[in-house]
């Protein structure tokens, strides 16, 4: 009876007519992925070659989404107040976009994030290597599926005049993602890049993120002390580490 939070990555999310569609890859190949939404188990599935698929219903803006990866025995065991119950100490996380254009990336290509601590001048961690056109899949280029889905749209587009403008005309093909872990507030560099085959890297397009928001509460509330004397109650406990 365990689970995982680790080696789960959320690759495609997108919004289609009454849902909500979710790939996700995996590094726990031999286990089923649970997917919650604002604390409801919504779905599981068995990986299939690393990648799993969710359709879920549609979802508000508010809504926390959360991947857990457990044992196959244990796919409909709600895992959500072992898991993530308790208040996070950290709430934020950085998320990242690419669109797949096959114009600008071949098979082959992968989209590398770096990050760093808050902070800190660089960001030199890897944090994922994804391939831009997983096992050539959604490339082309102009043509390929011309008539079908004009060319360029990606077989999830809404249509000619929903996402014209906004895709490789715009952006009207598939996103990749990439999300951090949650963190403390503070200022985290970022780093973009892609890479072919033989190592050639794209010029780096980094910024520095800032996340904000409420501080954490304080912790280890205890009673150090009564007088019954004077009836005076003396309290401990230890500070927000977002509060100076």
């Amino acid at each position: 009876m365990s689970y995982y939070t680790d080696g789960i990555t959320v690759v495609e999310d997108r919004a289609f007519d009454g849902g909500r569609f979710l790939r996700v890859g995996t590094t726990h190949t031999d286990k089923t992925i649970q997917c919650y939404v604002s604390a409801a188990l919504a779905a599981w599935a068995k990986p299939q070659g690393g990648t799993v698929r969710f359709a879920l219903p549609e979802s508000l803006d508010t809504d926390v989404v959360l991947l857990l990866a457990v044992d196959d025995a244990d796919a409909r065991t709600d895992y959500w107040a072992d898991a993530f119950g308790d208040p996070d100490e950290h709430g934020n996380r950085i998320l990242l976009q690419i669109p797949q254009l096959s114009l600008a990336y071949m098979p082959g290509d992968v989209w590398k994030v770096y990050t760093g601590g808050a902070g800190d001048g660089q960001a030199d961690m890897l944090e994922s290597v994804q391939p831009l056109f997983p096992g050539g899949r959604a490339t082309g280029g102009y043509g390929i599926g011309y008539g079908d889905a004009y060319g360029f749209d990606a077989s999830g587009a809404r249509g000619y005049g929903y996402n014209f403008g906004r895709g490789e005309y715009g952006f009207d093909c598939d996103m990749l993602i990439w999300r951090s872990e949650p963190l403390a507030p503070g200022a985290y560099p970022v780093k973009v890049v892609a890479a072919d085959r033989y190592g050639n890297e794209s010029q780096a397009w980094e910024t520095t993120i800032t996340l904000q928001s409420y501080a954490r509460p304080a912790s280890g509330l205890a009673v150090s002390s009564y007088d019954k004397a004077t009836n005076t109650l003396e309290l401990s406990f230890t500070e927000s580490e977002d509060v100076n």
